[in-house]
């Protein structure tokens, strides 16, 4: 169902079930040096470099970072490099991000949170629920977009004061599906709300996956864990 879309393995992951289409994801600063850790020590062609900052860089040296990396694009010709920076927008983690979008020789795609600034391809949060994918991509697609997919599930409640929306786990079987939408939903009417559920099923996210590539998304990236057969 998914062999498009680059899954997103830990080392561990890897050496049970290659993908078809591979994303490194264990690629870290280092706690023990001013560069990288866990580099791969193999890599198939075309995969892509995942490189998070649940390790924060506190002295880690922007150009050795960069160098490790250009190393790694030399060696296994990756099909491009995610930098997926999810802490509040620092000088450090920015300096970072523009030291290695200029140094490497491959696509290298950010957060939105620093895309922006850096005007390069834009690895993109998933889809929202309730959101429709064109409008989604619409301000990022000049500057390219790579897409992580995962299911999602949100439930609105609407008053005569207006609405809220929160993030809900998963609902089963829910009745009606909108294709645009690519998901799935209920509504149910009480005196005073109404309650819309919004589920975008592991199911549904193969129509998404089709939808984002007549669109020009660059690569869809989601996790082997959520996404596996």
């Amino acid at each position: 169902m998914f062999s498009k879309v680059f899954l997103a393995q830990t080392s561990g992951e890897i050496k049970k079930q290659l993908p078809e289409k591979l994303a490194y994801m264990a690629l870290h600063f280092s706690p023990y040096s001013t560069g990288l850790s866990n580099l791969p020590l193999d890599l198939p062609k075309n995969s892509i470099l995942l490189l998070d900052d649940s390790m924060p860089p506190e002295n880690h040296d922007p150009q050795l970072v960069s160098e490790q990396l250009v190393q790694l694009v030399n060696q296994f010709s990756p099909a491009g490099v995610l930098l997926d920076f999810q802490r509040p927008v620092t000088e450090k983690l920015t300096a970072m991000a523009d030291c290695i979008v200029k140094a490497l020789p491959c696509p290298v795609g950010v957060t939105e949170r620093y895309a922006r600034d850096l005007g390069c391809p834009v690895f993109l949060s998933p889809l929202p629920a309730n959101k429709g994918l064109q409008d989604y991509l619409k301000p990022w697609l000049n500057q390219g977009v790579y897409l992580e997919i995962a299911p999602d599930c949100l439930e609105i409640t609407v008053t005569e004061k207006g609405s809220k929306i929160r993030q809900i786990y998963p609902v089963q079987n829910l009745p009606l599906a909108n294709k645009k939408l690519h998901c799935h939903y209920q509504v149910k009417v009480f005196p005073d709300k109404a309650v819309f559920t919004i589920c975008r099923y592991k199911e549904d996210l193969a129509a998404l996956v089709q939808e984002a590539e007549s669109l020009g998304v660059l690569g869809c990236v989601g996790l082997y864990e959520e996404l596996q057969y």
